[in-house]
């Protein structure tokens, strides 16, 4: 099983059928974009949508028809080869989206997200933050085989603290990680600060975990996947 995330930056720096024809290529069984717009990628037959960010008209500060020449934005998308079995609620649907699947490791909940849709800019990183929070326990206590999956705006690495929103983000995303039995898979990647963070049973469970397309080739964020597959 391989499992991607990539920040596309509304494909407004490289074109998306350049993004299209990238990702088309790749073999995963599933994709989270954020910052996204709606891709044609046929070799997943499923996807899901946060809510769409609304048309014509200011929205947390910007009009995003205007800013995307009128493409319809979703900050989360997941493309999936297998349909999902269940929604989750969430607190904001605009930023989240919380999916179960089934797989051969079980029933496992994606939760995709972005925390800092406007960087280190406040009110918004700190209450994405504490949505993420909420919404994880609360989902948890449901299903606690939870996968955390999106833009943290967060390198984990202790060289790398101008890459976070800020320190008190970081220990508490490790923190909440730490709480829900979870492990961060994409930390130890360099310049990193869109993440997988997965099930502590799946650790042993992992053969891969590192950059797929380097910052600049799609958007200005580089992405990363893991494989995770049944030991024999």
């Amino acid at each position: 099983m391989k499992i991607a995330t990539l920040n596309i930056g509304w494909c407004k720096k490289f074109k998306s059928e350049k993004v299209e024809m990238f990702l088309s290529q790749q073999d995963f069984d599933f994709l989270i974009l954020t910052e996204a717009v709606n891709l044609n990628l046929s070799q997943f037959p499923f996807k899901y949508f946060s809510e769409q960010i609304p048309e014509n008209t200011e929205y947390e500060g910007l009009n995003y028809s205007k800013y995307l020449s009128g493409e319809k934005a979703y900050r989360t998308i997941i493309y999936s080869k297998v349909p999902s079995t269940r929604i989750f609620s969430v607190i904001d649907n605009k930023t989240s989206l919380a999916l179960e699947f089934k797989t051969e490791f079980g029933d496992l909940v994606i939760y995709a997200t972005i925390i800092g849709t406007q960087f280190k800019r406040k009110p918004f990183a700190k209450n994405e933050l504490e949505n993420c929070i909420n919404d994880c326990n609360r989902i948890s206590k449901i299903n606690p085989k939870i996968l955390i999956i999106g833009d943290l705006n967060t390198s984990f690495l202790e060289n790398e603290k101008h890459y976070c929103i800020n320190s008190e983000t970081t220990e508490v995303l490790k923190s909440l990680f730490e709480k829900l039995n979870l492990i961060n898979s994409t930390e130890k990647i360099k310049k990193n600060i869109d993440h997988i963070i997965i099930p502590k049973f799946l650790v042993e469970n992992i053969t891969d975990a590192k950059t797929f397309v380097e910052k600049e080739i799609l958007s200005d964020h580089q992405g990363v996947f893991v494989s995770i597959n049944p030991i024999f």
